[in-house]
């Protein structure tokens, strides 16, 4: 069990990291949004309808950066965030093109990139954590 909360506690640890880089970021005067239009993303996806997706969001929604939906694993019931869809990670395909799905979930990247692989391979796909380090 020990090591269970060893790995959360990892998780979180780094969730807060990448956080508290954000906001030095902002702090400096630099925003995601133009990370994303120095690499030529106009349509976004945001996985993880949680915190830090809702701050991703956040930040975004008032830059020319659309985000087209958000997806999460437990979308059931929760039909919008901030008046922006939440599909099922199955139901990707079915939804508008974007040109880049963001990972808010940091500590999961590996396996929400192994999940996504198997149903949109061809979809681009960053983490959060890229982003903020990459401002």
């Amino acid at each position: 069990m020990r090591g269970m909360n060893t790995m959360a506690s990892d998780k979180y640890f780094e969730s807060f990291v990448t956080l508290k880089r954000w906001m030095e970021n902002r702090n400096a005067g630099k925003n995601l949004a133009s990370y994303f239009v120095d690499h030529h993303y106009k349509t976004v996806g945001i996985y993880g309808a949680g915190d830090l997706g809702s701050l991703l969001y956040a930040e975004l929604k008032g830059s020319n950066i659309k985000v087209k939906y958000f997806v999460d694993r437990n979308s059931e019931g929760l039909l919008q965030v901030a008046g922006v869809p939440v599909i099922a990670l199955n139901d990707i395909p079915k939804h508008a093109h974007i040109d880049v799905l963001i990972v808010t979930p940091i500590g999961n990247f590996d396996e929400i990139c192994r999940d996504l692989i198997q149903i949109v391979p061809e979809l681009s796909v960053i983490s959060l954590k890229d982003a903020v380090y990459e401002v």
